[in-house]
C-alpha cells in the first residue's frame, strides 16, 4: 500500500462501498492518466455486511465475484405459483466480502491508490478560482482535481419535499441450514407474498444455495420502519407456515434499508464534488435494486472524463420511467396492501424479459403500454393524478 507522502491527490473517493470500489477500479483500468486516487472510510472493508443481487444477460463488472446464478425464478401468491424461464438473463448474486477482496486486490496492485481509515467531516471546493476540492478526514485536510462522495447511512430516509414520496425496503434476512432437504436449488423465489399484508406490501424472497442452504429475507415497502422482533417471528412463522421448516441452524443474518423515493438526488455537491451510489440516486426508486446500475453509472463516469474531462456524464434514462415509478410509490405509500394485487398483475400478465427490461428502463414505449396495461389501471390513474396535484406527505 502506498505511503501517504502528501496530502495532494489526483482523486479522492469519500467512502469506500461499492460505489467507490466499483469506480475506482474502473478508473485504474482505464486509459485515464490518474496517478495518486485515496479512499477514506473509516471500515476496512473485512467482513460480509451485505449481499447484492441483480439480473443481467451479459458478464458484468468483476463477473468473477458473482457466487451462484439462477435461470429459473418462482412467483408465489394466493393461488399462484409461477415457474419463470428467466432465458436470456439469469439472476446472479454476490457477497460484499468477495467484491471488496477482489477490488481492493486490483487497487492496492495498481500502485496508484491509498486508503486513509478515517471519517470524513467536510468536503467542499476550495475557493471559487480552484480547480481543487478540499476533504477534511481525521482533522487533516486533503485536496484533489476530483472528489467522489459515497457516503450514505442505511437508515430510513426523510426528505422534506412535501411533492415528494418517501418509503423504505427493509428487510431481515437469514441464511439458514436445515437438516434434511428443503429447498430446489435452480431456482430462487423473487417474490412470496403469501404473509400478511396488514396494509403494508410485504413479501419473502428465498435464494436457495443448496438444498439444505438458503438465504430467506422478510422484506416491506413502507414509510416506517418495524421494531426489530417482529421482523424476527415474521420470518419464524413464513419458515414453519409456509415451507414447513421448525428445524434450522441461522448461519448469518443481513438487514438493511434502503431508500425508495422520487426525490431527485443532485449528482453535483460542488464544482469539483459528485456524488455517487445512493447518495447520487443510483438506488431504482420502486425497487430498490442499485448494483447494476452502480456498475453502469461508473462505466459512464470514467467514458465521460475521457471524452470531456468532467465525470458529470449526460447519460439518462427516458423520464416516463421516473413517473412510472413515482405512481407505484404513490400506491405504496397511500394503499400498500394493494402491491400484492399489482405485482402478481405484473408477473401472471407479462414475459419475465418484458419486466426485466421495464425495471433496467431499456423496454421500448410499446413494451412499457402493453406491461402498464396489464396491471391495475385505475390505481395508477388515481395515483397519475394524486403525484400531479397533491401532496404526498
Amino acid at each position: 500500500m502506498p505511503e501517504l507522502d502528501s496530502h495532494t491527490y489526483d482523486l479522492i473517493f469519500a467512502g469506500g462501498g461499492a460505489a467507490a470500489l466499483s469506480l475506482a477500479v474502473q478508473i485504474v483500468q482505464s486509459p485515464l492518466p490518474y496517478r495518486r486516487i485515496l479512499i477514506i472510510d473509516p471500515d476496512p472493508k473485512e467482513r460480509n455486511d451485505r449481499t447484492w443481487c441483480f439480473w443481467s444477460t451479459a458478464p458484468v463488472f468483476c463477473e468473477s465475484t458473482v457466487s451462484h446464478r439462477w435461470n429459473r425464478l418462482a412467483f408465489v401468491s394466493d393461488g399462484v405459483n409461477l415457474h419463470l424461464d428467466t432465458h436470456p438473463y439469469d439472476y446472479r448474486v454476490i457477497r460484499s466480502i468477495d467484491f471488496y477482496r477482489h477490488t481492493l486486490e486490483i487497487l492496492k496492485a495498481s500502485g496508484r491508490v491509498s486508503f486513509l481509515r478515517a471519517s470524513v467531516e467536510s468536503i467542499a471546493d476550495s475557493d471559487p478560482t480552484s480547480d481543487m476540492a478540499t476533504v477534511i478526514a481525521g482533522g487533516i485536510a486533503h485536496r484533489a482535481h476530483w472528489v467522489f462522495d459515497s457516503r450514505w447511512v442505511a437508515v430510513a430516509y426523510r426528505g422534506a419535499n412535501p411533492r415528494r414520496h418517501y418509503l423504505q425496503q427493509h428487510f431481515l434476512g437469514w441464511t439458514i441450514r436445515t437438516p434434511n432437504d428443503q429447498f430446489t436449488p435452480d431456482r430462487a423465489t423473487l417474490f412470496d407474498l403469501r404473509v400478511p399484508q396488514e396494509g403494508v406490501f410485504r413479501f419473502v424472497y428465498t435464494l436457495p444455495f443448496s438444498t439444505r442452504e438458503a438465504m430467506v429475507e422478510y422484506t416491506l415497502f413502507s414509510a416506517d420502519l418495524l421494531p426489530p422482533q417482529q421482523y424476527r417471528e415474521a420470518l419464524e412463522t413464513y419458515l414453519q407456515d409456509q415451507l414447513g421448516i421448525s428445524e434450522y441452524e441461522i448461519l448469518d443474518e443481513e438487514s438493511c434499508v434502503i431508500p425508495m423515493t422520487d426525490e431527485e438526488f443532485p449528482r453535483a455537491a460542488g464544482r469539483r464534488i459528485m456524488r455517487i451510489g445512493t447518495l447520487g440516486g443510483r438506488v431504482k426508486a420502486s425497487t430498490g435494486y442499485a448494483f447494476l446500475r452502480i456498475q453502469q453509472d461508473s462505466a459512464a463516469i470514467v467514458r465521460s472524463m475521457i471524452e470531456r474531462g468532467t465525470p458529470f456524464h449526460n447519460r439518462l434514462p427516458p423520464r416516463r420511467y421516473k413517473t412510472f415509478d413515482a405512481m407505484l410509490l404513490q400506491i405504496l405509500f397511500r394503499r400498500g396492501e394493494r402491491g400484492k394485487e399489482v405485482f402478481t398483475a405484473l408477473f401472471t400478465r407479462n414475459p419475465i424479459g418484458r419486466i426485466f427490461r421495464f425495471l433496467d428502463e431499456v423496454g421500448t414505449v410499446r413494451e412499457n403500454l402493453l406491461l402498464m396495461a396489464s396491471v391495475p389501471w385505475f390505481l395508477f390513474i388515481r395515483a397519475w393524478f394524486a403525484i400531479r396535484f397533491s401532496k404526498r406527505v
